[in-house]
């Protein structure tokens, strides 16, 4: 075989090998770490001797049965002989002494043929010191001493294992986790890709040069793993209750090995061998010690976590806390057990305060174990607040799980006003209005009742009347305001930060943008906060914001992106979400049920009937999309039971806000299929009564619903006004729905041509939505095809060059307005409306009525002044 860079050991070798064959008497002792080719220098002497006609005497290590004597007497005097043996460090007390007896007697020995003892052993601090002073007396004797291979010794082994060329980075990579040892790289090389796996040829490898560098090596190892980075010698030392310059030594023999680089393992995959080989008892029972010397050391808390963590914890009942397991550091206090909690929660604030939600999780849970039952429950308490507002960007279900046992300390009576302050706003965030004003009402008069209020999503929250809790936890989900909602959302929006702290009111703004027809914007603000919740590994959040993005697309219209949305949104925290996963479903079988996916839209619903899912809020939505699908599925009686106890339950928790919950025209829908007219027209008018009811999209739907109860001229007249209203909502299913209604108004009316005009654009906006069921019913037997393949829509890049006086004349046009009917209605001349609509049809490259947009900037009419 190849020796690789091995030339000088080799030449010594070589040379005494020809002393030998001359007639002389020499000793080479090949010297060096564990695995680092002393065998392999062996093996080449010997092969060298049997070809220069050398006896060879060989052995692994001389034991009690070899006489070296014997063996070498038998050899004819003249022939030389060359006695091979190796590991010598592994031999017994006996067999070393009688090696050491022999090499004595060969000071004094000559043959004719010659003599060479090749001997290899490692380095180990308690190699017998006998032997070592015989060889050193010998007139003859030469040290040869084996290193570690550098770097483009390591680059040349591993091109010869592999046959071809390695690049440099891959050399260097395997060069910094087997230190240039080149046992420990050739089990390196023999893993898959090269990458140690647990218990693989590495791992092994390992293992085995720790048990041949001496006994304290193994136990030196596992001190150096369970510290990690925070090893130093007197922590070692520590944990290992021995002096540190007994740890010093036996570091330096790993050293040697490549092990250990510095006061610590090489590498994390020699690190994971070193535990792994150990028996899970022991390895805990180190993780103690290690966190015991780390408390006593004033290291931070998050290493002594770390340790915590890996042994489950410290109680009194530990007997590995005396004082001698803290070593050189004292007792220190660590021989209790009272320490543990407060570091816990201090390292899962670090773990926070770096973006790492699943390591401070881990650290509060164990803080919640560690609490003594009968004496920590203020704390046990606190610790499942943590937990429930940390662990909901993982796992909604989780963080509510872990409010169970708060809520009951409260019930019991045991909860502080401070921390019913925190529980109420924890529980209102997770939609349980009641169970929030349960805490909420314990919190009165208190420092934690303000601080519930001091995060709003733009502007400040409403003082709730004393007393009032319900209404209180009802305006904390919901933030009601005025008319420049939006704007303080876009604001706050603008200036807060995605953190810890702040996804709550992140979410509560954007949803005021979706509930004040600002779909669009709500859209763009939850792709950017979903962008950082997938790079922050919070799947909670993900489907918190992917919710709102669907709902959003939803609102446009856009059926297949609030599908997708939507779905991501479960499937982020599949068997996980907990009662929040109502509201991703509510949108997804909303979703499905305008694209006429009835079977797919059932299916979502089925499991999501257990009466604990009506006592959130999350069960809002989810009662609204179960009876829109019972309205698409012809059964309006039952449509009507499930909108009419979304009210109830709207009007329960005080949240009975249209822009929210339009419950009132949803119900008028079904009365309508009913045939109870009545009843629908008091519902509208109803609705429109509430201080809540404002908003263009709310107006349209109620003036198309008023509309089906009105005679065939009033009627076209509030259709006119609904499609003007909702085309300023961004609501395009909604806009398509009420021109159909108008093309068929017209149709009444006997305006077959504007009927067939405005019939046209509604069948294309449904397409371009991907509502099938309303395409139908719009056009019956029509391929409504790929959604966004309708006729009449213009790109924004083009509508973008009309004038805002063109962009009222093309909306009115395009909704069916006759040239006479939109001078009155802007109040401008027939001919300043020819002369708009000339060149709007020039800018527009079209050439014709009927092909102005269907969405042109949806907010054109708003400002258009209607007649009633």
């Amino acid at each position: 075989m190849t020796l690789l860079s091995r030339d000088a050991e080799r030449t010594q070798l070589d040379g005494a090998l020809a002393a030998c064959m001359r007639g002389d008497t020499g000793i080479v002792l090949v010297e060096g770490a564990v695995g680092c080719g002393k065998s392999a220098l062996l093996r080449h002497c010997a092969d060298a001797a049997q070809r220069h006609g050398a006896a060879t005497v060989r052995a692994a290590y001389p034991d009690c049965a070899t006489d070296l004597a014997t063996a070498v007497g038998d050899v004819p005097e003249r022939t030389p002989v060359v006695v091979c043996l190796d590991d010598i460090d592994q031999a017994d007390a006996a067999s070393l002494g009688r090696l050491t007896a022999w090499v004595r007697t060969t000071s004094h020995t000559t043959r004719a043929g010659g003599l060479l003892l090749v001997l290899t052993a490692a380095d180990a601090p308690s190699r017998d010191a006998g032997l070592d002073t015989e060889l050193l007396k010998h007139p003859a004797y030469t040290r040869i001493r084996v290193g570690l291979l550098d770097r483009p010794a390591t680059a040349a082994l591993v091109r010869q294992h592999t046959g071809a060329p390695v690049a440099r980075a891959v050399a260097d990579g395997l060069h910094r986790i087997s230190g240039g040892n080149p046992l420990l790289l050739r089990a390196l090389l023999s893993e898959p890709g090269h990458v140690p796996e647990p218990g693989g040829p590495f791992s092994r490898a390992v293992l085995s040069c720790l048990e041949r560098c001496g006994s304290a090596a193994p136990r030196l190892a596992r001190a150096l793993a369970a510290l990690g980075d925070s090893a130093t010698p007197e922590r070692v030392a520590s944990v290992l209750r021995m002096t540190p310059t007994e740890a010093a030594r036996t570091l330096t023999a790993l050293r040697a090995t490549g092990l250990a680089l510095g006061e610590r393992l090489r590498h994390a995959a020699t690190a994971a061998a070193v535990l792994d080989g150990m028996d899970p008892t022991e390895r805990e029972e180190l993780h103690r010690r290690v966190a015991r010397v780390l408390h006593a050391s004033r290291a931070e808390a998050a290493v002594i976590a770390d340790s915590l963590r890996a042994c489950g914890g410290i109680d009194d009942s530990d007997k590995s806390g005396d004082s001698g397991s803290c070593g050189s550091f004292g007792s220190s206090g660590s021989s209790g057990s009272d320490w543990v909690v407060p570091v816990l929660r201090e390292a899962a604030q670090q773990a926070m305060a770096v973006d790492e939600p699943e390591r401070a999780a881990a650290c509060l849970q164990l803080a919640h174990a560690s609490c003594a039952t009968d004496t920590d429950e203020p704390a046990r308490d606190e610790i499942m607040l943590q937990l429930a507002a940390l662990t909901w960007r993982l796992s909604p279900a989780a963080a509510e799980q872990h409010l169970e046992e708060p809520l009951a300390a409260l019930r019991a009576g045991r909860l502080g006003a401070a921390t019913a302050g925190h529980l109420a706003r924890l529980l209102v965030a997770q939609g349980c209005i009641e169970e929030g004003a349960e805490a909420l009402s314990r919190t009165t008069g208190t420092d934690a009742l303000r601080e519930l209020f001091a995060l709003p999503p733009g502007g400040s929250h409403p003082t709730p009347p004393g007393g009032e809790h319900l209404s209180a936890c009802a305006a904390l989900w919901s933030h009601p305001g005025h008319q420049d909602d939006a704007k303080d959302a876009e604001r706050f929006l603008d200036g807060a930060p995605a953190a810890q702290g702040t996804h709550e009111a992140l979410a509560q703004a954007v949803r005021t943008l979706v509930h004040t027809d600002q779909p669009r914007r709500a859209a763009e603000w939850c792709r950017r906060l979903q962008e950082q919740a997938a790079r922050h590994r919070a799947p909670g959040l993900r489907a918190m914001y992917g919710t709102l993005h669907a709902e959003a697309l939803l609102r446009l219209g856009d059926l297949a992106g609030a599908e997708r949305e939507a779905s991501t949104a479960i499937g982020a925290v599949a068997g996980r979400g907990g009662h929040f996963r109502s509201a991703p479903v509510a949108v997804l079988v909303m979703a499905l049920t305008d694209m006429g996916r009835y079977d797919e839209a059932a299916r979502h619903l089925e499991p999501l009937v257990p009466e604990r899912t009506l006592a959130t809020v999350h069960a809002l939505p989810l009662l609204r999309a179960r009876g829109r699908y019972f309205l698409a599925t012809h059964r309006a009686e039952a449509a009507l039971g499930e909108f009419l106890d979304l009210g109830r339950l709207a009007r329960r928790w005080d949240l009975d806000r249209p822009r929210q919950h339009p419950w009132r025209t949803d119900a008028a829908e079904a009365l309508l299929r009913l045939g109870r007219h009545q009843e629908a027209t008091a519902l509208i008018a109803e609705q429109l009564a509430l201080p809540d009811a404002t908003g263009a999209r709310l107006r349209g739907v109620a003036l198309r619903l008023r509309a089906a109860t009105e005679t065939p001229r009033e009627r076209t007249r509030l259709l006119t006004r609904a499609v003007a209203e909702l085309r300023g909502s961004g609501d395009r299913l909604e806009l398509a729905r009420a021109l159909a209604d108008l093309g068929r108004g017209f149709q009444t009316l006997g305006e077959g041509t504007r009927a067939g005009s405005v019939v046209r654009r509604a069948w294309g906006l449904a397409a371009d939505c991907g509502a099938a069921p309303l395409c139908e019913k719009i056009l019956p037997g029509q391929d409504p095809g790929t959604p966004g393949s309708a006729r009449g829509t213009v790109g924004v890049d083009r509508t973008g060059r009309l004038s805002g006086s063109e962009r009222k004349v093309a909306a009115l046009a395009s909704a069916g307005y006759t040239n006479r009917e939109i001078a009155a209605e802007l109040f401008i001349s027939t001919s300043t409306v020819e002369q708009h609509l000339t060149r709007i049809y020039r800018k527009l490259h079209i050439s014709r009525r009927r092909d102005l947009p269907l969405d042109l900037e949806f907010d054109t009419c708003e400002s258009a002044p209607l007649r009633s």
